[in-house]
């Protein structure tokens, strides 16, 4: 099994039922501004420990690793609604 990463999970109050993924150590400040006004004020949900294999429930750990190493964050969103992401698979 992998090493797990601690990501924070963050809520926003203009868009129900998503979640934003970040590294613990990350700030809100270095999100990108169009979707931070995209979500709103954020708000802490939960912090988890992450590897690649653990299934979360809407996506994977790799899913949401990548993410965070890639964009600087992972967004999911609620079902039925695609995410920046979805284009890459």
């Amino acid at each position: 099994m992998s090493a797990a990463n601690s990501i924070r999970v963050l809520a926003g109050k203009r868009k129900p039922d998503t979640y934003l993924f970040i590294s613990a150590d990350a700030g809100a400040e270095d999100l990108p501004a169009d979707l931070l006004s995209l979500l709103g004020e954020l708000r802490e949900v939960i912090t988890l420990d992450i590897t690649p294999e653990r299934q979360l429930a809407r996506c994977t750990g790799e899913e949401v690793l990548e993410g965070v190493a890639d964009a600087g964050y992972y967004l999911q969103m609620p079902t039925g609604e695609r995410t920046r992401h979805d284009d890459d698979h």
